[in-house]
C-alpha cells in the first residue's frame, strides 16, 4: 500500500470514529506509519484535501455502479422509487468492501451534512454524476411543494439513507446487525419513499403561512 493510500485508509477510519474536527493531521500521519508529521500536507495539501481524497476514492466506484444502474432503465428516471434504489443500493454495496472492515458510510455521515460541504463542487463533480441524476429526478418529484419544503424533503431523504447505512455499518462491525445489508437497503428505500411522498398537513401549511406573515 502506498503512503497516500495508507493515509486515506487511516483518515477514513479516524474521521468515521471521532468526527472530522477531532482528528489532527499529525495523528493521521502517525497512525498511518508516516514518520513525517507533515505527510498529509505533502500528499493532500490540507485537511479539506484529505477529506476530498477519501470522498473521491470511495465515491468513484459507487457512482460508477450508480450510473450503470441508471443506464439499465432510462425509461424509469422519473420513477421516484427507482431513483431511490439508485441512491441506496450502490452505497449499500460499499459496506464491507474488499480491503477489510468498511468505514465509508460512517465517514459520509460525519461529512455530508457539514456546512459548506457540497457533493457537487468542482473537485467532486466527476464522481457524483450519477448522484446528480438522482437528485435532479427527486427534485422534480417535489416540484409541487413550496421550495423550502421540497429542499427539506430531499435533505431528509439523504439523512435517512446515509445515517441508516452508517448505523448498519457500525452494527455489522460489532456483529450485531439486525438485518442483512440487502434487506436493510430495501427498507431504507421504503422509508425514503415515505418521506418523499408524505402529504403536507394543514398544520404545516398554517405554520408556514404564519411565519411568512411575521417575516413580511
Amino acid at each position: 500500500m502506498s503512503a497516500r493510500q495508507a493515509l486515506i485508509s487511516v483518515a477514513e477510519r479516524l474521521f468515521a470514529e471521532r468526527g472530522i474536527p477531532a482528528v489532527s493531521m499529525r495523528e493521521v500521519a502517525a497512525a498511518a506509519g508516516q514518520g513525517n508529521t507533515s505527510a498529509v500536507r505533502y500528499h493532500f495539501g490540507s485537511r479539506n484535501g484529505l477529506v476530498d481524497a477519501i470522498f473521491t476514492y470511495r465515491m468513484a466506484r459507487i457512482d460508477e455502479r450508480r450510473r450503470a444502474f441508471l443506464a439499465a432503465r432510462p425509461e424509469a428516471h422519473d420513477d421516484p422509487r427507482f431513483l431511490l434504489e439508485a441512491l441506496v443500493f450502490p452505497l449499500a454495496e460499499s459496506i464491507g468492501h474488499e480491503d477489510g472492515e468498511s468505514w465509508y458510510a460512517r465517514f459520509l455521515a460525519q461529512v455530508a451534512f457539514q456546512p459548506g460541504f457540497d457533493s457537487f463542487s468542482g473537485a467532486r463533480r466527476d464522481v457524483t454524476r450519477g448522484l446528480r441524476v438522482v437528485v435532479d429526478g427527486l427534485r422534480r418529484r417535489v416540484e409541487g411543494l413550496d421550495p423550502p419544503l421540497g429542499d427539506l424533503r430531499i435533505t431528509r431523504v439523504m439523512q435517512v439513507v446515509i445515517h441508516g447505512l452508517a448505523e448498519h455499518e457500525a452494527s455489522m462491525a460489532r456483529g450485531a446487525a439486525a438485518l442483512p445489508t440487502s434487506a436493510l437497503a430495501a427498507d431504507l428505500v421504503d422509508g425514503a419513499a415515505a418521506v418523499l411522498a408524505a402529504p403536507v398537513s394543514s398544520l404545516t401549511l398554517a405554520e408556514m403561512a404564519r411565519t411568512r406573515l411575521k417575516g413580511a
